[in-house]
């Protein structure tokens, strides 16, 4: 695959693996608050966000699109499309990283939590602009993550 058109499919599937990001940050808040027994109408709001009412992720897109271009920097390879696995090709390998290392690495940061949740809204926030341009940051100073995390089985109970 050609890198031209590996950034094509990556900012292809945006949508659906932000949606994935978002929901995954409200799961856990919720999961947090749940443990507290704290109740507000914010709570309300997020429980309700996404299941009875739409989710606009494109604030997110300037951060997803710092994720996907040092993805892009550290591990893709325009050689790896010369073998026939097509469980190694690019796309392939993008998805399963997006999914399984990059979204369980960062749903562990509560900053990182809070900030999606406000940037699109969820949470309330007078700058939601200022929580994305925070992941912004964020997400290009990180440490990209190789390997999926060592999970607790409590992680993995859902809201």
């Amino acid at each position: 695959m050609h890198i031209d058109n590996f950034r094509v499919y990556q900012q292809e599937g945006a949508k659906s693996q932000l949606y994935s990001l978002v929901m995954s940050c409200r799961r856990r808040f919720l999961k947090a608050a749940r443990l507290l027994e704290v109740n507000s109408p914010a709570l309300e709001k997020l429980t309700a966000f996404g299941v009875s009412s739409s989710v606009d992720v494109w604030p997110l897109l300037s951060p997803f699109s710092v994720l996907a271009e040092r993805y892009v920097e550290h591990f893709f390879s325009p050689q790896a499309g010369l073998f026939l696995d097509p469980a190694e090709q690019q796309d392939e390998r993008w998805d399963r990283y997006f999914y399984h290392v990059l979204v369980p690495h960062l749903v562990i940061e509560d900053e990182v939590v809070r900030n999606v949740l406000r940037a699109i809204s969820a949470l309330p926030c007078k700058q939601p602009d200022e929580a994305a341009m925070a992941l912004t940051h964020y997400f290009r100073e990180m440490t990209l993550p190789e390997s999926q995390p060592p999970w607790d089985p409590e992680d993995n109970v859902d809201c």
